[in-house]
């Protein structure tokens, strides 16, 4: 069972409007209607957002952001068409594999969204140690605002006991349990 039409296309994604390294979204048409899957999605994906009642699912695979629709699928910020093909055969496996694993799955259907990234730095250790990669504490929290970042790459968070409290605060919002 194929949930996405093989024919798609590359489309400049409007917020990478450098011609040096130009970025792109590609747009996948679906072969039926994909609204039935979303609420899975929801349940097992790394979600950034979801709207039920558009419905719509905004998720991180494959280091990139995937948005889910009744109609089609955008997968943003591609370099190529190869690498276009590349993320659509994997997600289209991993689409097909959660379809047919629905019945261990408990379906989500409540609107999720992640916090914005001020709500995040407040639970942050304010050390900006650089430890998580990052150059502070603010920029880790707007790339877990967007999914784009892992909270466990914060060490003191993780290490440090009087961060215990804020740790499983943060990881109760960044997971919408």
């Amino acid at each position: 069972m194929s949930f996405l039409r093989p024919d798609f296309k590359l489309e400049p994604a409007s917020c990478y409007v450098d011609a040096r390294c130009p970025r792109y979204k590609a747009v996948i048409p679906a072969e039926k209607d994909l609204s039935p899957l979303i609420p899975y999605l929801n349940a097992e994906a790394r979600v950034v957002f979801y709207d039920p009642d558009e419905p719509v699912i905004i998720f991180r695979f494959e280091g990139k952001k995937v948005a889910v629709r009744s109609g089609d699928v955008r997968i943003s910020d591609l370099s190529d068409i190869e690498e276009g093909r590349r993320v659509k055969e994997k997600l289209e496996k991993f689409l097909e594999e959660l379809w047919k694993r629905r019945e261990e799955i408990k379906p989500r259907y409540e609107p999720r969204q992640l916090p914005p990234a001020l709500e995040i730095y407040k639970l942050l250790p304010g050390t900006n140690c650089g430890k998580c990669g990052e150059p502070s504490c603010l920029a880790l929290a707007t790339r877990l605002s967007t999914g784009e970042a892992d909270p466990r790459a914060c060490l003191p968070l993780y290490e440090e006991a009087i961060f215990q409290e804020n740790r499983l605060i943060l990881e109760k919002k960044l997971t919408g349990a």
